[in-house]
């Protein structure tokens, strides 16, 4: 495979996952508007039991900039969209710059780089307390 096409599957692979963030972005904002009557099934259980329960609910304050709302859904969704956001500011800007010549060096900084936050925004989900 060249490196022309490695950039190209790159650049394939940043628009999709610009897509997926963004269909986050827009159900989490309407989703006061959608009722469709599902329960979660962390629903009553401590965080200690189930971390990501809420998650949904508060990044849709977050959108509306409700921030304290947000919190107490979920007190690691201000993190964990912070990841997302900056994932697709990211996968923008790295699509804008890639060139054939610093191909190598880019795809190695922004594979650190998402390790790194993803590990910072989701270590309270995975470590138990």
């Amino acid at each position: 495979m060249s490196v022309y096409q490695e950039i190209d599957s790159y650049k394939k692979i940043n628009v999709i996952l610009i897509f997926i963030i963004m269909f986050i972005f827009f159900y989490c904002f309407f989703l006061p508007y959608l009722n469709f009557g599902l329960r979660s099934s962390c629903e009553g259980l401590p965080l200690a039991y189930c971390k990501s329960r809420g998650l949904t609910r508060a990044f849709s304050q977050i959108l509306r900039f409700h921030f304290q709302e947000a919190i107490a859904y979920n007190p690691f969704s201000i993190k964990i969209f912070c990841f997302f956001f900056l994932q697709l500011i990211a996968r923008f800007l790295i699509n804008m710059i890639i060139s054939f010549s610093l191909f190598r060096k880019i795809l190695i900084f922004d594979v650190s780089l998402s390790v790194i936050s993803f590990l910072f925004s989701f270590y309270n989900l995975v470590l138990p307390y």
